[in-house]
């Protein structure tokens, strides 16, 4: 399966889950296979800037040294190329799509949001 990414203007974006276990650490070989697809992309697209986005509670301390050294390695190989890695909480997502998804209209959607808001 082609990885999916979004291009906005010369920019790429690609967000990551852990696609084999729903509360684990994401699993090594998965984040040393997208490392390998992320090289080729940046090979292929060259782009100005790439953010490589990752769940926070889905990394052990392993995949942190991983993502680390890949934006040190990227911004060496790639050096016209601005690589930046940011990170999300996965919990908070999850419960944001699972009350958004009760939500059947834009103004149930509007009124939620003044709720959560107070």
């Amino acid at each position: 399966m082609e990885p999916g990414y979004f291009v906005k203007g010369n920019f790429i974006y690609e967000c990551k889950s852990s696609p084999d276990q729903a509360d684990g650490p994401v699993n090594q070989g998965s984040l040393k296979n997208w490392i390998g697809d992320v090289k080729k992309l940046l090979k292929r697209k060259q782009p100005t800037g790439f953010r490589y986005i990752f769940p926070i509670n889905r990394l052990d301390s392993d995949n942190k040294k991983l993502l680390e050294k890949l934006k040190e390695d990227l911004n060496n190989e790639f050096p016209p190329i601005n690589v930046d890695i940011e990170y999300y909480d996965c919990d908070s997502v999850d419960k944001l799509i699972r009350a958004l998804e009760k939500v059947n209209s834009l103004p149930e959607l509007v009124e939620y949001i003044k709720q959560a808001r107070n």
